[in-house]
C-alpha cells in the first residue's frame, strides 16, 4: 500500500512515495519548467503506483479537498492566480484524476491563534506545513526555518501543532522580498503596478538572514525549542541543527501526510492537521471586498 506526496518547488516537482510504515520506497524530481506540458504524463506515472492516497500539490493550500471537488475558484484560491492561466500547478491539478486531497497552508490551521492571522495570506504554504510534518515525526516541538533558493520561511511547532508562521512572501529571501514597504506598495500601485515578479524578484539574502536569525532565535528562546534549518539553501545559515536528509523534505513530508490521511501509522499526527477557511479569508483591508466578490464569480 503506497501514499504519495508532491512538493511543488521553485526549481523541481520533488514525488515521493511512502508504504504503511512511512518508508520510502519511490522518489524522482522532475524540473518545474518541464511540468506544464507534462502534467498529464506525470500523472499517469504517478497514477501507475496505484497509490491509496496522493497529497497533492497545494499552493496557498486549502484544508484537505478531495480532487474531484477541485474546479476554478478552488484552483485561484491554491495559486492566487487566474484559475486559466498556464502554469505548473494549474496543470497539474486540472490534469490529476485519482484519489487525491489538498494539504492546508498555517493561516488555515485551527492550532494558530486568529489573531496573528490578521491580513496575511502567506504564513507558510502548504509545503512549509509538510516539510513541518516531516519533522514532527523527528520532533515534538521545533522552529523550522526553510532556506530554500528563493524563499525563506519559518513555522513554530509546539508540542506537535503548528503555533505560527513566517512565509516566504512576508519575509525576505535570497530572491523574494518579502513584504514591501506600505508606501512602495503605494507608488507601484498608483504609477506602476504590482504584479507576482514584484513579490517574487529583488531580495536581499544579506538582510534576509539577518530577519531570520532574528524571527528563529526569538521563538527557540521563548518555548525552549530547537531550531532545525532545512532546504536546499540550508548550508548557506550558519544556525541551526541540519539533518542531512537526501530527499526533500517537503515531498517525503506530503507522503506522510497521505499516510496519516489514509490510516497509515502516521495516523497518530493527524490533529497537525485540523484545518478550515482559505489563505484570503482573514485579509481585513479596505477594498478587499473586491477580491472576495470576485471569487463568487468562480
Amino acid at each position: 500500500m503506497l501514499f504519495v506526496g508532491v512538493d511543488p518547488g521553485s526549481e523541481s516537482y520533488a514525488i515521493s512515495a511512502v508504504d504503511e510504515l512511512g518508508r520510502v520506497v519511490k522518489y524522482l524530481e522532475v524540473p518545474t519548467s518541464l511540468v506544464v506540458k507534462a502534467s498529464p504524463t506525470l500523472v499517469s506515472y504517478i497514477l501507475a503506483w496505484k497509490p491509496k492516497l496522493v497529497a497533492l500539490p497545494s499552493g496557498h493550500g486549502l484544508p484537505l479537498i478531495k480532487a474531484r471537488e477541485i474546479g476554478a475558484r478552488e484552483i485561484f484560491l491554491l495559486t492566487l492566480s487566474d484559475p486559466d492561466k498556464e502554469g505548473p500547478l494549474h496543470s497539474f491539478l486540472k490534469s490529476f484524476r485519482g484519489e487525491g486531497i489538498t494539504i492546508p497552508s498555517v493561516i488555515e490551521l485551527d492550532s494558530v491563534p486568529e489573531y496573528r492571522k490578521v491580513n496575511t495570506v502567506d504564513m507558510g504554504t502548504a509545503d512549509k506545513v509538510a516539510s513541518a510534518f516531516f519533522y514532527r515525526t523527528l520532533y515534538d516541538s521545533f522552529v523550522l526555518l526553510e532556506a530554500g533558493r528563493h524563499f525563506y520561511s519559518i513555522l513554530v511547532v509546539v508540542d506537535g501543532k503548528i503555533v505560527d508562521g513566517f512565509g516566504g512572501t512576508y519575509i525576505p529571501g535570497p530572491v523574494s522580498p518579502g513584504a514591501i514597504d506600505g508606501e512602495v506598495a503605494y507608488l507601484l500601485s498608483k504609477y506602476s503596478r504590482i504584479t507576482k515578479e514584484t513579490i517574487y524578484s529583488g531580495g536581499n539574502e544579506r538582510r534576509a538572514k539577518e530577519i531570520a536569525r532574528i524571527i528563529s532565535e526569538w521563538y527557540s528562546q521563548k518555548y525552549d525549542i530547537p531550531i532545525i534549518v532545512s532546504g536546499r539553501g540550508k548550508d548557506e545559515i550558519d544556525w541551526g541543527i541540519k539533518l542531512n536528509v537526501k530527499f526533500k523534505e517537503a515531498s517525503v513530508g506530503a507522503s506522510l501526510i497521505a499516510n496519516a490521511l489514509g490510516g497509515g501509522i502516521y495516523r497518530v499526527y493527524v490533529d497537525m492537521l485540523k484545518s478550515s477557511n482559505t489563505p484570503i479569508s482573514f485579509v481585513r483591508l479596505k477594498g478587499w471586498e473586491e477580491i472576495t466578490s470576485l471569487i463568487r464569480t468562480l
